[in-house]
């Protein structure tokens, strides 16, 4: 393992461990979306998740409600699951399928109108997915990923935060060069999942997905570390749509065996190209992290800015810092939006707690200007079961509409 790996993993987990769909042991997943010390880890490859040995998955049973100043409140509540099988031919063929189900636990039996929307398909009902079905050929240091699968990307991620993660059909081959250097390329055709622009139950082109028409992004990626020290560059292609570029430094260290420190850079970019089926793109944006963790104490702040029109949006929780559990920089409309983000929480072995302060707006904030406050728990048992409790409060300071939102969520691992 790198060192820079290492210093990361000093930092405890920042937010409560929802299974991002790993079969062997409950792992934090980004249930909190500002990249903490916990996560600061650039995306130096795609991350995949898949089990090649029998099967397994994983239940979860979740609660949302949502109330807006003047509107009935909405909420929802859901057992959903996961069921995966693994087959491993030899070293270098194996394979995945696995199915996820979400069930109405009927909260809201009699007025469909005040059902939370997030944890079903577009008809507000149950749903059954076949989520997973890949192919995984490797020899030496390559290695390619054929089919539906749960990877994690810049633009591109589970972003578990629901009852089931967003999944991915695509076409992916990784080569690890050296010990200090990644790089990969591929074809990402569709999206299924909650934040996938049309119905959860449904893969659709990665183009409709962010608003566009039916097409899918092509990926390239190089990621460099070396001790300290990790860097990544990104550029997503989706025909007749935009181009987007990412790139990360980060940085860590250990000032004693308790106290630890994290800084990063990004920048993130789009125009458009072809037919510009999603418009006039022009992003530029820029981000800087700096964190520092003592005695289990993390205390965090980070700054987004966004150069132009609004900032690139994404199949997932997107890369930005500053982002909350409701708002996020692309989020905002007007021209030169710009997000801060403060962050003070305390971690332990098996249990954690903080809160998260916000601040979002456009360059002329009488178009957009929202603060959101996030208070936040986890707790797991036994590397198989975990509980996540978040609360957001939500200002619009142009008007007098504020939101209260609280997710619950309980998930057991087989």
């Amino acid at each position: 393992m790198h060192n820079t790996l290492k210093i990361y993993l000093l930092f405890p987990a920042v937010i409560s461990p929802v299974c991002a769909h790993l079969h062997d042991e409950v792992q934090p997943d980004n249930g909190y979306h500002y990249q903490s010390p916990a996560d600061i880890k650039p995306f130096d490859a795609i991350e995949h998740n898949e089990e090649y040995y029998g099967c397994g998955g994983y239940l979860r049973l979740g609660a949302i409600y949502t109330q807006t100043k003047s509107s009935p409140g909405l909420s929802s509540g859901a057992l959903s699951g996961e069921l995966g099988c693994g087959y491993q031919y030899n070293q270098h063929i194996k394979a995945h399928v696995a199915a996820f189900g979400i069930a109405d636990l009927a909260f809201n039996t009699q007025q469909d109108i005040y059902k939370h929307p997030e944890f079903f398909n577009q008809y507000k009902d149950s749903y059954i997915v076949l989520g997973e079905a890949v192919l995984t050929l490797s020899y030496q240091d390559i290695e390619v990923h054929l089919g539906r699968q749960n990877f994690d990307s810049p633009h591109l991620d589970g972003d578990d935060l629901r009852m089931v993660a967003n999944l991915f059909e695509a076409y992916l081959i990784d080569y690890h060069y050296s010990d200090e250097v990644y790089f990969g390329a591929g074809f990402v055709r569709e999206a299924s999942g909650w934040e996938n622009g049309g119905n959860a139950a449904d893969f659709v082109a990665i183009g409709t997905a962010l608003g566009g028409a039916n097409q899918g992004a092509w990926v390239n990626w190089l990621s460099f570390e070396q001790e300290n020290l990790s860097s990544n560059a990104w550029v997503y292609v989706i025909p007749e749509h935009l181009t987007m570029y990412y790139a990360e430094l980060a940085f860590s260290d250990q000032l004693s065996p308790d106290i630890s420190y994290a800084l990063g850079m990004q920048y993130d970019g789009g125009q458009e190209i072809g037919e510009a089926r999603m418009g006039d793109i022009n992003a530029n944006t820029i981000g800087m992290m700096a964190a520092i963790t003592a005695f289990n104490v993390t205390f965090t702040t980070a700054y987004n800015k966004n150069f132009g029109n609004a900032a690139l949006a994404s199949v997932g929780g997107g890369v930005f810092y500053t982002s909350l559990e409701d708002q996020t920089l692309d989020a905002i409309s007007g021209q030169d939006a710009q997000s801060i983000l403060m962050s003070l929480e305390y971690n332990a072995d098996t249990w954690g707690a903080g809160l998260a302060a916000g601040d979002f707006s456009a360059k002329n904030k009488r178009i957009y200007h929202s603060q959101e406050i996030n208070y936040f728990m986890h707790y797991s048992w036994q590397e198989k079961l975990a509980f996540e409790f978040m609360y957001a409060f939500i200002q619009d300071k142009t008007s007098p509409i504020n939101t209260h939102q609280v997710r619950a969520m309980l998930t057991y691992l087989y």
